[in-house]
This record gives structure tokens, C-alpha cells and sequence, in this order.
């Protein structure tokens, strides 16, 4: 007998003229974890939106337990013990947590009556199998993002699902909470239940998968255990061509012209003074623990805050900037590290937000915005970044994390600017937008263009920037050229210098 609990053949999915998924088949175990990775786009959530009920295939069939299946709704899937934790968490903010456990499936005693004491402790009973503790009586809003996703999680097993789908489960967790989600993923595989894992964070496919599967354009590239696997060779798989060097090589920058000249900036009176310079076609990057002053750089720089003393001096001149239109006026540009807040028009259309910052260069002669050349611009913006959509007038809330940055990174090319600063550019997108962006990074200083960058990730600051600025509680401390540091190395300095034995020290 196959130890196959569900087994996807053919399964092809159009939306419109656009091909989600074409012929996708692969089996899933039973008791495992299984990964299912792949771009933004790739297809892969239409995929598991298909085993959840919310969409149906074209064509192709389902075996659950090796008989044929239509899961045609949620509510069916939940019938035949598969349950969903969407990224997007569904819960009921202003009701306990029992209630959201039991919605929709509300005990009720022999009067007739709500039983909350039943579900209460239905509730601690599902959290004890979990190994957690939070209080079936406590309201949803009181509790963090990852106590929430618990809740979720104990949702569909106290619904005696046999095969949970999680999707993009760890993308707004801290360390400690994705750690106890990865020990309750365990758990939960060790009592036999199935765990489909949607990532596209390739580093905690590998702590928790058991095997991996990858989807690209919308077909299916092959299962590896991935004992028997390395990342190079997923990543090879998602996107289609062996990256042998991740970062773009570069020649180092020399006798560039000086393009800025930070002195003795305090943003606050807790951050600073620092002083650095920034030449043309160079990458400097910045690097501190959260609240070491990074942050507030940027946010300085663009006028986002008021900066309490010290010059920045732009092309030999003394500026004074006290809003963003000072900054955009001078050529300045900022991608925020929060896209959705404060990136983005999220129910605008791509068009829109791209040349919302430059309309005013796309005025008639009867005062009028020129259709064409609006239309114009977005589209040779869209092409350059290699926005992937039907349509120039979609949503960008409909498009996937790496296509919503390339939307940002348009709408800031469009108005031409001297000098970028990339506040953690590749936050929640996919291993192939953030090649993209990496290779974009070099275009733009290959052209001359100052590029100020920070990133969560480490490695990214470190094999992209030509130098490398350490910031420790508010203080510039220490400064590395291109190659010069390892991620100890910056650690090292990052957390002040002060952890001896680290590295030799």
C-alpha cells in the first residue's frame, strides 16, 4: 500500500489568458514535511489554494488516501481533513481566543445555550498537545503575530485535520517565535499529521522540510529529500539558471567625483555625530543592531526627521532639508523598508503609482496629465524591472511581494535621481527578484548613481556595498572595504566590539 497522502496529477489552473498552473503532479506523504517552493508567481499558492477548496482545477485530478476527490469548497476540504493557515492570518480580533477555535462550530449545551466552558477547555486541551500556553479567554488583539498563527494552527487541529497547508508561515516572526513554530511543526509531524510548508525562505526549508518540492512558471521542476539536496541546486531549480556568484562583481570605485558629505550628523540626541562620504557610482552600506541609528540616517537624510545638528553637504553645497520634497527636489530618492505603509498606494494600479511622484512632468499644454506619455512611462519602467503582470492598470495589492518592489524601485527611477537609498530592498521577496534587485543595484551605480543601502540581511549589505559603515548604539565605530569583513567579522562590531573569543579576539 502507498504511503501517499495525496497525489496531484495534471493538475492545469487558467485565470483568464494566463496559465497559473500547467500539469502539475507530485505526491505528498503521509507524516512528512513537505515543502513546496518557488518564485513569487510560480504558482504555488494557486496550488494549495486548489487542495484548500478555494479554487478548482481545469483539469487534471486529486487521489486523497488514493481515491480520486473534488474538493470543492473549504468547508469540503475540511471534511476530508485538509486545512489551510493562510499568510494573511483569519481570525477574529475582538473575540477569544475559544471563539476563533470553534467558529462557525459552536458547542452548545443541552438548553441550547453557548457551552464556553466546554470550549474553553476543548481550547487547553489542543494548546497542551502543542506544548503552549496561551489563555483560551484572552482576546485575539492582546496577542503578538506568532500567538495568532498558533491559533490558527490549533484552529485546524481541533477541526482533526490529517494534513495542514501552511503558507508563508514564518514571514512576520521573530527568531524565538519562528523556533517554537519549527518545534511545533515537528511535533505535529511526529503524530503522523502532514505538513505542506509554502516558503520562499530557502534557509528554514532546509531546518524543517523532510523533502522539497519546487514550481516554476507554473510547472513542476522535481522532489529531492533534502538531505540529499543543496540550496544552489533548489534555487537552480526555482529560477531557472545556475547563479554561480550571487552578488553581481563590480571594479572598485576610484577618483569618483564626491557626490555627498555627511559631517557631524545627530538625527537624535542619542545617535551620532557621524560623519561619512558618499561618491558617485558607489554602494555604501550600513550595518547596526535594531536601534543602532541606522535607521535614523535615512530617515534624516530624506526628511523624514528633523536632524537635531551636523551638515550635509550635496555637490559642494550646504543642504537644508526638512521634508521629502527638499530631498526629491535635490534628486534624492528613499525605498522604505515597509513597502505596503509607506511605499505604496496598494489600491492604486501599477501605472499609477509608478508616475504618481513625477506627474507634474506629465502635464499638457492644457493642464492637463498626458494619458499617453503616463502610459508611456509605466510601461518602459515595467519592462526595465520585469514586472510581471497582464496589465499595467492591475492592483499592485494583487501582485506578489517581489513584483510590488519592483513597483517601488519604478516609481523612484522615474524621477531620475542622484542619489538611492535602499532601506532593506529585498524584505519578503522571492530568491529570483532578489537576484534582480542585486543586479539592478550594479546597473545604477555602473551609471553613476550614489547608492546608500541597509538590509536584515547580512549578507546582503556585505557582498553588495563597495564599504561597509558599523554603527553601534548611535556611534560610528568601524568601517570595512568591499571583502574585508565575514559575517563574524561585522557581528563582531555590531554588537560593540565586545564579544570576546569571536573571531580569534
Amino acid at each position: 500500500m502507498s504511503d501517499n497522502l495525496v497525489k496531484l496529477e495534471k493538475i492545469t489552473k487558467h485565470f483568464g489568458g494566463v496559465t497559473a498552473l500547467d500539469g502539475v503532479s507530485f505526491s505528498i506523504r503521509q507524516g512528512e514535511v513537505h515543502a513546496v517552493v518557488g518564485e513569487n508567481g510560480a504558482g504555488k499558492s494557486t496550488l494549495m489554494k486548489i487542495l484548500a477548496g478555494v479554487h478548482q482545477q481545469d483539469s487534471g485530478r486529486i487521489l486523497l488516501r488514493g481515491e480520486p476527490v473534488m474538493i470543492r469548497d473549504p468547508l469540503s476540504a475540511r471534511r476530508q481533513g485538509i486545512s489551510i493557515v493562510f499568510q494573511e492570518l483569519n481570525l477574529f480580533p475582538h473575540l477569544t481566543v475559544a471563539a476563533n477555535i470553534f467558529a462557525n462550530r459552536e458547542l452548545v449545551s443541552w438548553s441550547g445555550l453557548l457551552d464556553e466552558r466546554s470550549m474553553y477547555g476543548a481550547t487547553q486541551q489542543v494548546f497542551g498537545t502543542m506544548g503552549i500556553q496561551i489563555s483560551p479567554r484572552c482576546k485575539v488583539d492582546k496577542l503578538s503575530v506568532g500567538e495568532r498563527q498558533l491559533v490558527e494552527i490549533a484552529r485546524t487541529l481541533q477541526q482533526h485535520s490529517d494534513m495542514i497547508i501552511m503558507d508563508e508561515p514564518n514571514s512576520a516572526l521573530t527568531e524565538h517565535e519562528s523556533e517554537r513554530l519549527f518545534e511545533i511543526v515537528r511535533r505535529l509531524r511526529d503524530r503522523g499529521i502532514t505538513i505542506i510548508y509554502v516558503s520562499h525562505r530557502l534557509e528554514e526549508v532546509f531546518v524543517i522540510a523532510d523533502r522539497i518540492s519546487v514550481i516554476r512558471d507554473g510547472r513542476y521542476q522535481g522532489t529531492w529529500r533534502t538531505a540529499d539536496t543543496t540550496m544552489s541546486q533548489i534555487v537552480q531549480a526555482m529560477i531557472g539558471r545556475n547563479i554561480q556568484e550571487t552578488f553581481p562583481q563590480r571594479a572598485p570605485v576610484s577618483s569618483a567625483a564626491l557626490v555627498l558629505d555627511v559631517r557631524n550628523l545627530r538625527p537624535i540626541p542619542e545617535t551620532g555625530p557621524i560623519s561619512f562620504q558618499l561618491h558617485a557610482g558607489e554602494i555604501l552600506g550600513f550595518v547596526g543592531l535594531e536601534g543602532s541609528g541606522v535607521e535614523d540616517i535615512f530617515r534624516s537624510l530624506f526628511g523624514l526627521m528633523d536632524f537635531t545638528s551636523g551638515e550635509i553637504i550635496y555637490n559642494a553645497q550646504q543642504q537644508d532639508i526638512h521634508s521629502p520634497r527638499d530631498a526629491v527636489r535635490r534628486g534624492w530618492a528613499l525605498i522604505p523598508a515597509n513597502r505596503h505603509e509607506q511605499g505604496l498606494m496598494m489600491d492604486w494600479s501599477i501605472r499609477k503609482n509608478t508616475t504618481l511622484v513625477i506627474l507634474d512632468q506629465l502635464i499638457s499644454r492644457l493642464g492637463l496629465i498626458d494619458e499617453a506619455a503616463d502610459r508611456s512611462a509605466a510601461a518602459g519602467y515595467a519592462r526595465q524591472l520585469n514586472i510581471v503582470t497582464d496589465s499595467l492598470e492591475k492592483k499592485v495589492v494583487q501582485l506578489s511581494g517581489g513584483n510590488q518592489q519592483k513597483v517601488v524601485l519604478a516609481k523612484w527611477l522615474a524621477t531620475n535621481p542622484k542619489v538611492l537609498m535602499l532601506n532593506d530592498p529585498t524584505r519578503g521577496v522571492d530568491i529570483g527578484a532578489k537576484w534582480e534587485i542585486y543586479q539592478l543595484c550594479s546597473q545604477l551605480a555602473q551609471q553613476g548613481i550614489a547608492i546608500l543601502f541597509t538590509s536584515s540581511e547580512l549578507e546582503e549589505t556585505l557582498g553588495l556595498c563597495d564599504r561597509i559603515l558599523v554603527l553601534h548604539k548611535g556611534q560610528l565605530i568601524q568601517e570595512f572595504q568591499h571583502g574585508q569583513a565575514t559575517k563574524t567579522d561585522a557581528v563582531y562590531w555590531m554588537s560593540g566590539g565586545t564579544n570576546v573569543g569571536t573571531n580569534g579576539r
